[in-house]
């Protein structure tokens, strides 16, 4: 009689308790989805996440993050995300919003604890000075958005990703804060020993088609504020290639960077007539060429071209 009276209480007891811990188990193991825009914050992410969350990106290294075709798949990534990363500044601003709209996924709203704009706490060069319209070409009126090329500022961005991880994810902050130290100290490595090998090339001139070298040259100390781009994202003309032309011969100036993205005639152009000069396509994201599979990769390589070309043409 006795064993009858606790035998149902506790068979209640013990299937709850089961449920709990089967509860508890599937919430503590289930990864959270982030999706990154560009494949330099999903290399980033990745190495803070671990093995904690699936990381997947939209755009691959060779695509132009300012002029995307959106896909089906976009929006069915985002639809499903905890966390979206953007580069922000604008640079995403004909193909994100949309997204993020037509996702109705509210977690990834701007504002909400699951959006992350890498740009924060960033020291943004090139801000205008003046007031702009779209006469003046693709303009960012935040300032330069290409600032994931100098590895300080992309240890700013993974911070910013572990901190969008650890707000959706409190359970695991120690484990990010432990994969983003290791990944700030290998960083600060890269940073060192690159600057070490740049030292000779301090005070070297280039010049760029689009103005996306700017940070790269400002860690580095190089100097890359000649564009033949006369305003962004719109083909030079003539008169203002002859103009270029004239300044680089003048300055001495024999490299011309150019992203993979980027239509290489009218840097071709303006090489023909600078004699001994050079047009030097440069891996600007992971992924943009067969030999930049990770960020660090990508900045060696990056460097090792600007310093090959000057070796080249002296």
């Amino acid at each position: 009689m006795l064993q009858t009276m606790f035998s149902k209480p506790f068979s209640r007891f013990f299937i709850f308790g089961s449920f709990l811990s089967i509860f508890f188990t599937q919430t503590l193991s289930a990864k959270i989805t982030l999706v990154t825009s560009l494949p330099d914050i999903k290399y980033i992410a990745e190495q803070v996440a671990g093995d904690r969350a699936d990381v997947s990106g939209m755009i691959r290294g060779m695509d132009d993050p300012h002029f995307v075709m959106t896909r089906p798949d976009f929006l069915v990534k985002l639809s499903e995300a905890d966390v979206l990363c953007v580069i922000g500044l604008d640079l995403e601003i004909g193909w994100i919003p949309y997204l993020q709209q037509q996702s109705r996924n509210i977690k990834i709203q701007k504002g909400q604890p699951g959006y992350c704009d890498t740009s924060f706490g960033v020291k943004i060069l090139g801000e205008p000075t003046v007031m702009m319209d779209r006469s003046m070409g693709d303009m960012h009126i935040y300032g330069n958005p290409h600032y994931w090329n100098d590895p300080i500022n992309a240890i700013q961005m993974a911070q910013n990703v572990k901190n969008a991880l650890t707000r959706v994810d409190p359970l695991n902050g120690e484990y990010y804060e432990g994969n983003f130290n290791t990944f700030k100290k290998r960083l600060i490595q890269l940073t060192k020993e690159e600057m070490k090998k740049m030292e000779p090339y301090f005070g070297l001139k280039v010049a760029v088609f689009h103005d996306q070298f700017v940070y790269l040259a400002s860690r580095f100390k190089f100097n890359a504020n000649l564009t033949i781009e006369e305003r962004p994202g719109v083909p030079p003309s003539v008169r203002y290639m002859d103009q270029v032309i004239s300044y680089m011969i003048a300055e001495k100036i024999k490299i011309i960077l150019i992203g993979p993205y980027h239509n290489p005639k009218y840097a071709e152009y303006v090489s023909s007539k600078v004699a001994g000069s050079v047009v030097v396509t440069m891996p600007v994201s992971v992924g943009s060429s067969p030999e930049a599979l990770t960020y660090e990769d990508t900045l060696r390589l990056m460097l090792q071209k600007i310093r090959d070309a000057s070796d080249k043409t002296k």
